[in-house]
């Protein structure tokens, strides 16, 4: 990590800067694990898409919303405007036989803000399977972009889960489409990057991946 810096995070909470935050949630996953049938965005959670839990949480902390899905089903459309990756991303992982993973569902969402919000200047990921998420995930993470401002900002342990600046779109996609970079982490790490540990209970970020965790979901769910 020579000549990027990294910041360990206090967990004071800061001001809140949602306003400035254009929500993107990851929902062109695979979901291999979760067996043959509904796309694991899809599946139903406490009676409800686990999508829809996610949009539920982040909404109402960002500015605007969008879902990034490869595939734009009447479910997710009614939930929040879907958009895919590039078409030229597209392409490139048709070649290779594989979607390009998290990366480029990045790439689609900051170009999308730049066109709909272009004074927004940060984007907030989210995977899909995260149907607990944090109702003060903005307030804590936002609260923390100090002086100087890193360019990508994630929860420790969730690299998908962090606050981008556009301004990484360019460097992103000659990544992606000249330098085969594929895993969220090292592109991350490429720009000054920091971390926020999560104070208190880890729960929050439970990942749904396999049946087995999408039932302990309903179980915590009805808990709730």
């Amino acid at each position: 990590m020579a000549g990027k810096a990294k910041w360990e995070l206090n967990q004071k909470l800061g001001p809140v800067r949602s306003g400035a935050l254009v929500g993107v949630i990851l929902a062109g996953g695979e979901g291999r694990r979760m067996g043959p049938g509904v796309p694991k965005p899809l599946r139903r959670l406490g009676g409800r898409p686990l999508v829809a839990h996610v949009v539920e949480r982040l909404r109402p902390q960002v500015m605007d919303l969008v879902i990034v899905a490869n595939e734009s089903d009447s479910a997710l459309r009614r939930l929040a405007p879907v958009i895919a990756d590039p078409p030229d991303i597209r392409a490139v992982g048709r070649r290779e036989g594989r979607r390009l993973g998290p990366l480029a569902g990045i790439l689609a969402g900051m170009e999308w803000a730049q066109k709909h919000h272009p004074h927004a200047g940060w984007i907030l990921t989210a995977p899909a399977d995260l149907p607990f998420l944090p109702q003060d995930l903005t307030v804590r993470l936002c609260g923390h972009m100090h002086v100087p401002e890193p360019e990508v900002l994630a929860v420790r342990g969730e690299h998908a889960l962090a606050v981008w600046s556009v301004r990484l779109a360019s460097d992103l996609r000659r990544a992606l489409l000249k330098e085969n970079v594929r895993r969220v982490r090292e592109f991350a790490h490429r720009h000054n990057y920091a971390e926020l540990r999560w104070p208190g209970d880890k729960s929050a970020f439970l990942n749904i991946n396999t049946p087995e965790e999408l039932a302990e979901a309903e179980e915590k769910l009805s808990n709730r």
